[in-house]
């Protein structure tokens, strides 16, 4: 901020519109900045609109001068709630009328959680030396973490919560679900002239729980009721709980691993099914675990791990053998997540080309949790897509800043500083990434997209 005079903090306390104008307009070209590490990641943005705005109001003070009655970002943000209050809140109504759907579909179908009940025998009561734990960092758990107890850590059962013969039940049930999809849709495509082409779940090797047999899903509401929704409460502090969707998916060597992904869902449950004797690879990535080495959680047969569904993650590869692995997506009464449906709702209308619309759904989202990345990189998106540069590459260090976990935004700026012929502001993006990554892709197991991102990051670096 050396740059900055006497006379500039006079009138942009003094201007306070034209000021909000400029610094907004300078704000969308980020300056060539390094963390100071990564704990300092989540205080330190690089041109932050917070902090370049606290940092006036400061001087202001220190100069005895009238302090502005509302600071210039939350005049930035009231302004553009004002001028679209309308379509915010119909953004908001959808999301909260496609919850209330989803939840009382979900409870019909699949039983809702019933209120904690200490003199009930047949529910488990669990304790904190049950699990073990992993942490992402505060602030790292999606955009409903703030609504949840502990919504950055995943826990891990330390025993098995469904025994071999439960094991064996659900593994066979979805064998023979998947077995007649496939025999479903081979009879639709004999009697159909033109095929859609889509791949349904049976290709996928998996079955969704609505098509199960209905003893198969009483078993299941049994163990949501007795053991599931009990460890769901006293884990992560919510109540009035329903499976929404949820699936049995079967990996037959050579699979792939999935991208890294958030879950449409407050909560996710992720059963083992299968020993990890019975595959090679396998398990499930947790991006920017905290203390650990980056490989994938690999859990013994019967066990379960629960957390956020907003934690990035991803189901990993195997190379040999069959896995199976029982996934239950789990909302609450009382949590309709508006910026993760405001979110959904903004890519639907991307792809449909209503970019003005889905930035609406985008800072709609923000308004509910303003340091959500994914949100801040769908703006950047939609800046790109109609030609503002300077607007994408604020959004993507924003994103940066807010979740340095994700290498996405950090690449994809360090590429956009090189195509422009900013050799280092690239490369302290590039190694940037590398410093956080810290050789975990060169250990034995290591995911394979950490790998080829890593991979990348050094040659772009290198380049």
């Amino acid at each position: 901020m050396s740059h900055v005079t006497t006379s500039t903090v006079v009138f942009a306390i003094n201007h306070s519109h034209v000021f909000v104008t400029r610094w907004k307009e300078a704000l969308v070209a980020p300056c060539d900045f390094e963390p100071l590490s990564n704990k300092m990641r989540t205080k330190v943005r690089p041109l932050a609109a917070l902090g370049i705005l606290s940092t006036v109001a400061g001087l202001a003070d220190a100069f005895s001068m009238p302090s502005m009655s509302m600071s210039p970002m939350a005049m930035i943000t009231s302004t553009f709630q004002s001028e679209n209050d309308d379509a915010i809140q119909e953004c908001r109504k959808r999301a909260e009328m496609r919850h209330a759907e989803e939840f009382e579909s979900g409870a019909q179908y699949f039983g809702q959680s019933s209120p904690k009940c200490n003199d009930t025998k047949d529910i488990k009561s669990w304790r904190t030396d049950d699990f073990t734990s992993y942490s992402v960092g505060t602030g790292n758990g999606g955009p409903s973490e703030l609504k949840l107890k502990d919504g950055h850590v995943i826990f891990e059962t330390k025993e098995a919560v469904f025994d071999d013969n439960t094991c064996d039940f659900f593994i066979q049930t979805a064998r023979e679900t998947i077995r007649q999809e496939k025999l479903s849709d081979q009879e639709k495509a004999l009697h159909s002239d033109n095929s859609d082409g889509q791949t349904t779940n049976s290709d996928l090797g998996e079955a969704r729980l609505s098509n199960l047999s209905p003893d198969a899903l009483e078993k299941l509401n049994l163990l949501l009721q007795s053991n599931l929704y009990p460890m769901l409460q006293e884990r992560l502090g919510v109540e009035d709980l329903a499976v929404y969707d949820g699936l049995i998916l079967g990996s037959i060597a050579p699979s792939i691993s999935q991208p890294v992904h958030r879950d449409a869902s407050l909560l996710t449950l992720n059963i083992a099914l299968s020993s990890p004797k019975e595959f090679q690879g396998g398990g499930t990535y947790i991006e920017g675990l905290e203390d650990h080495s980056g490989l994938p959680l690999c859990i013994e047969r019967g066990k379960v791990l629960c957390h956020s569904s907003g934690i990035m993650h991803a189901g990993t590869s195997i190379s040999a053998g069959e896995r199976w692995v029982l996934v239950l997506f789990v909302i609450a009464k009382n949590e309709a997540q508006i910026a993760r449906r405001a979110h959904a709702e903004g890519l639907d209308l991307i792809r449909s080309m209503n970019l003005s619309e889905a930035n609406i759904a985008f800072e709609t989202g923000l308004l509910e949790a303003p340091n959500d990345h994914v949100l801040h990189m769908g703006i950047g998106q939609i800046a790109s897509m109609t030609g503002n540069e300077q607007e994408s590459m604020n959004r993507l260090s924003k994103a940066a800043a807010c979740y340095p976990a994700s290498h996405k935004a950090a690449m994809a700026l360090g590429k956009m500083f090189e195509s422009k012929r900013k050799p280092r502001a690239a490369l302290r993006r590039f190694d940037n990434v590398l410093s956080f990554i810290e050789d975990k892709d060169l250990l034995n197991g290591a995911w394979m997209p950490l790998k080829a991102l890593a991979w990348d990051a050094r040659v772009s670096a290198g380049r």
